[in-house]
């Protein structure tokens, strides 16, 4: 069996958020935890292309200055 490296975040909700978790914990019996863990894995590939675009985006406009 192979233990997976993790760290730890905190991370701070509003009551509203706090409530939306509480109830699909209801719903799906997860802790508030891996919702938030899931809801990241799911939305990760999207903010690291959005990440990168930036990037691009930056390194762009730096060359056109110093043209």
């Amino acid at each position: 069996m192979q233990i997976q490296e993790r760290n730890r975040i905190s991370l701070d909700v509003s009551e509203v958020v706090a409530s939306h978790l509480d109830h699909i914990g209801v719903v799906t019996g997860q802790t508030r935890s891996a919702i938030v863990a899931s809801a990241l894995l799911d939305a990760l590939p999207d903010y690291l292309a959005r990440a990168d675009a930036l990037k691009k985006r930056h390194s762009e406009l730096s060359q056109a200055k110093k043209k």
